[in-house]
């Protein structure tokens, strides 16, 4: 009699369970952010018919929801780099320097990701330059570069940060500091003259470059929300 009314109250036990488990609502599939803006990207190509809308769309996503950038920082290179892996390696080269030098890391692997340091965003642009006699298209850089830590969120210092410690680092920057040759240049970003200011060289150089490429995806912090 005892084991029958143990059984009871086992199989009652396990009808419990079963029926919570069943009562249990199903929680909705999780959507890929990145999934749901290339959605959004693809959408835009579609109603438009150009890419330059699609990087347009692209960009204002990095100041809406990735970040506000601070600084719009103009970098010339003294070997004039005509090919675009040229100046993505001296671009490489010039944010390990810039950031562990600004976070005081011994090695960019030791360097925390965002929002733990600033965020930084590089397009390159290319202008006509004479050299050896004869007009080339050399690409320059733009760093749109986030909100520096506290207490150190001052142009002067990023200036010295920049002229001091890294200028004399990075052997392909240009060292000539003077007015209207200067190798680098700071800023205050502003949202109406920054937010889309390199777009204007995918519509000028399109036909002498890849077009995505005035975007450097592998060097910035690019961060994708729906």
């Amino acid at each position: 009699m005892k084991h029958t009314e143990d059984s009871d109250e086992r199989s009652e036990e396990h009808s419990r369970v079963k029926r919570g488990n069943e009562s249990k609502p199903t929680s909705k599939p999780h959507k890929n952010p990145k999934t749901s803006f290339n959605t959004k990207l693809r959408q835009v190509h579609s109603r438009t018919k150009s890419f330059g809308k699609v990087m347009e769309t692209v960009i204002q996503n990095q100041w809406d929801s990735n970040f506000q950038p601070h600084w719009f920082i103009t970098i010339h290179w003294n070997d004039l780099p005509t090919s675009y892996a040229q100046v993505e390696g001296h671009t490489r080269h010039l944010r390990n320097v810039l950031l562990t030098q600004l976070m005081r890391c011994g090695s960019p692997r030791d360097l925390p990701d965002p929002p733990g340091r600033p965020s930084a965003v590089f397009f390159h642009e290319r202008s006509p330059a004479i050299c050896r006699n004869r007009q080339i298209l050399p690409f320059h850089t733009h760093l749109h570069l986030g909100e520096l830590p506290s207490p150190l969120k001052h142009q002067w210092y990023l200036q010295y940060l920049l002229s001091q410690k890294v200028v004399p680092r990075v052997q392909k920057l240009l060292k000539t500091t003077t007015k209207g040759n200067e190798g680098v240049v700071v800023k205050p970003w502003i949202q109406d003259h920054h937010g889309f200011y390199n777009l204007k060289d995918y519509y000028r150089y399109k036909h002498h470059q890849d077009s995505d490429l005035v975007l450097d995806y592998r060097n910035s912090d690019l961060r994708f929300t729906k």
